[in-house]
């Protein structure tokens, strides 16, 4: 039972008999869901598309899910990091088992969630929507480089030459990694960049990265006030979707990062430096 759980739904999640009877869930929903009960499944069809036009992000309707799949939803607007990991996974797996030659155009599949039913403003984001998914609109005001950005990493072992990994980035926004404290080959020990071990460069898997700033519309700031502004960071094929002075909407997950050159370090007070990761990006 996936509602019978007395634990932190992050713990929940990352329990792999979860992550299985959630992969299932998502694929049912994924091969059975019909607009009408006598059209061809809707998300098969756009699947059909998807490879038809070599696109690597598969979009799917909030508002399907949650009529289908409700749990899921919910869990989704909790813990979205969580939740779109294994969504990704499945995804990639039905493209693979209708066009088993489509790894060579796309490693993964994302998925991108639309039609979020509720939106937030960006003077409004607090501490309750921290790690949370979020739809906020604005106006970009300001579009960084695109950067290479580390997501899985490779450590060899200078020692004995194994190659060790693949360690999943567990810090993205600064592109820290996890890494071995000690060698499965020869047992030799050290720390990620020091000691034995040194980052395999080639073997190393790095995606686009780019940072936006988006701030509020005009119409919507209060008067007398500021418009507030927020770091929205674009990965894959969501780079360069947004330019300066157009009007967006961004659905992502809001998240913090140590601010190591911000006001927490000056003042010694553990303040956080915010953003949004987006996963979906709509020119309104």
């Amino acid at each position: 039972n996936l509602e019978a759980f007395d634990v932190p739904l992050a713990e929940w999640l990352g329990n792999p008999r979860t992550k299985r009877a959630v992969a299932k869930k998502f694929d049912a929903f994924l091969t059975d869901t019909r607009a009408h009960p006598d059209t061809a499944p809707l998300y098969v069809d756009r699947i059909r598309t998807l490879a038809g036009r070599n696109m690597r992000s598969l979009e799917v309707s909030y508002l399907h899910l949650s009529e289908r799949e409700p749990l899921l939803a919910l869990w989704l607007a909790d813990a979205p990091e969580l939740v779109l990991e294994v969504f990704h996974g499945v995804a990639t797996e039905a493209v693979l088992r209708m066009f088993p030659g489509y790894a060579a155009i796309a490693e993964e599949v994302t998925v991108r969630i639309g039609d979020v039913p509720i939106s937030d403003s960006i003077r409004d984001l607090r501490q309750c929507h921290l790690n949370a998914l979020v739809r906020v609109s604005g106006v970009v005001t300001r579009r960084g480089a695109v950067h290479p950005q580390l997501r899985l990493a490779r450590y060899d072992c200078t020692k004995c030459g194994a190659v060790l990994g693949p360690f999943k980035v567990e810090d993205e926004e600064n592109g820290g990694a996890t890494g071995p404290n000690e060698c499965a080959h020869c047992q030799a020990e050290g720390f990620p960049g020091m000691g034995p071990f040194r980052i395999n460069q080639m073997r190393t898997v790095y995606r686009n990265f780019q940072k936006v700033l988006l701030q509020e519309t005009p119409g919507t700031v209060p008067p007398g006030r500021v418009p507030r502004t927020a770091e929205v960071v674009l990965t894959a094929d969501l780079i360069d979707r947004a330019r300066p002075g157009e009007e967006v909407e961004v659905t992502g997950a809001y998240l913090h990062a140590h601010d190591a050159a911000g006001l927490g370090c000056r003042s010694g007070f553990p303040v956080f430096s915010t953003h949004i990761r987006a996963n979906h990006v709509l020119k309104r």
